[in-house]
């Protein structure tokens, strides 16, 4: 016995540098890759399967930051490979400041992924110096491309109205049974469905916030669209309007919990949640209410909202100094918890993540930029539902070689691109991308108690 002791004991000693024995930390998050994109990464990616082989690519999506104009696409593998590229690729074209009019989707119902985006009309007599919300004019019609996704060539294209150089999204506009249609949209001014053949089914002007919500919220086999102010039926008729009050809204969400009612949520000045009929059911006086995102975060009720506040003292200038406040709350608007952020953490931005895997609890993923340039980047974090902090993600790239001052601030999306059921974590910016996932043990019992006999 003696003898067995002594070799175990030489064992443990005997483990080299980078080796872990059963004593050791768990590793809880794994690098699945890291992107050094060079001249043509983005702060804004697009998630699907390009190459036809099952699994997701990513598309990196350049534009001229000031018009907005884009100007070159990227189709990788999750690892960097690249399939295709339409476009020139350019290091100063990487940065962006609001969502691209660009999509990956089945369009034509062929088993095999295209990508939409949208070729501005001619801004006449704009300032292409700064950044640009609309033209004083256009000149010919925007429109919208069609790209096979397996090698970018262009497939067919469409007019759509000028000025909708903005957010696009699909919906069921004309009862197809599947989104085909379009709502198109410009920054903040005017919005438009659009048939699967290009048709305008109908125009909408008012407040539209950044990007619509969609649902078919009355039961009829088509979509209706919701811009914080405003619930629009799929023909285009106003169900309700409020007055915005000069504002727009930041975030719009719809959900129907398990007691079938429908809410509306969305944030500007506050954090608001609506009846279908444009009721206030609750609100919140927040100061700048961002990303309200539904989800089961806990157990103890069926649904929550998460949603920052950036800038909530009236000191804050957007400057060093800032930061913001992440809420939870329940069903009927009841705060949960608070976690104010560390001092810098402002331009913040929330998503739900299935980040433990099926029949555990949604967290909180929380990413954000830098407050201009003026603090450190910061690593994106995720919260659990009690509000604790169970990992931090730090941006991953290099600098070239010579370079001094680079940045490491991204944006981040959750998607399942490694294929174990849960949801990964992608971090990226106009340097690079990298992508993580849990490495906790997956618990599914389909794993831990295999068996040649089914029923489980």
């Amino acid at each position: 016995m003696s003898s067995l002791i002594s070799a175990v004991a030489l064992l443990a000693v005997s483990v080299g540098p980078g080796q872990t024995t059963k004593a050791d930390k768990p590793k809880t998050v794994h690098l699945v890759s890291k992107i050094d994109t060079k001249d043509f990464g983005a702060e804004t990616i697009r998630i699907g399967d390009l190459n036809g082989d099952g699994g997701p690519d990513l598309l990196f999506v350049q534009c001229v930051h000031g018009p907005r104009i884009i100007s070159c696409l990227t189709a990788t593998t999750i690892y960097g490979e690249i399939l295709w590229r339409t476009g020139q690729p350019s290091g100063d074209n990487g940065r962006a400041y609001c969502d691209l009019p660009v999509q990956i989707y089945d369009w034509d119902r062929d088993g095999v992924n295209e990508v939409l985006y949208v070729r501005q009309a001619k801004y006449v007599g704009a300032n292409d110096k700064g950044v640009r919300e609309r033209a004083p004019q256009y000149e010919g019609n925007a429109r919208m491309i069609v790209l096979d996704g397996r090698t970018g060539k262009e497939e067919s294209s469409f007019d759509i109205p000028a000025p909708a150089d903005d957010s696009i999204l699909f919906a069921d506009l004309t009862g197809r049974g599947r989104r085909e249609d379009l709502v198109v949209k410009d920054r903040y001014w005017n919005m438009w469905g659009v048939s699967h053949e290009g048709k305008v089914l109908w125009h909408w002007a008012g407040s539209t916030g950044h990007y619509p919500a969609i649902a078919d919220v009355d039961g009829d086999g088509k979509d209706e669209v919701f811009v914080g102010f405003a619930l629009i039926d799929h023909d285009g008729k106003i169900l309700f309007h409020s007055d915005p009050k000069g504002h727009h809204q930041d975030a719009a969400t719809i959900v129907r919990p398990a007691d079938g009612r429908w809410r509306l949520l969305f944030g500007d000045g506050g954090l608001y949640c609506m009846a279908l009929d444009g009721t206030t059911m609750w609100q919140h006086p927040l100061r700048e209410a961002q990303h309200v995102v539904a989800g089961r975060f806990r157990m103890d009720s069926p649904l929550q909202f998460a949603v920052v506040d950036r800038t909530p003292e009236p000191t804050h200038q957007r400057d060093a100094n800032a930061w913001a406040i992440l809420y939870l709350y329940n069903l009927d608007g009841k705060m949960i918890w608070q976690r104010k952020q560390e001092k810098g953490a402002w331009a913040i931005a929330t998503l739900p993540i299935n980040w433990f895997g099926a029949g555990k609890p949604r967290c909180i993923f929380v990413y954000g930029h830098s407050v201009f340039g003026q603090t450190p980047p910061r690593p994106a974090v995720i919260y659990d539902g009690e509000g604790q902090i169970v990992d931090e993600l730090h941006m991953q790239y290099s600098p070239l070689p010579g370079e001094e001052k680079f940045s490491t601030d991204c944006y981040g999306l959750a998607a399942d691109v490694w294929g174990d059921s849960r949801e990964e974590v992608l971090l990226f910016g106009a340097r690079g991308a990298c992508i993580f996932t849990n490495a906790r043990p997956l618990e599914l019992p389909t794993l831990y108690n295999e068996t040649l006999y089914p029923g489980m």
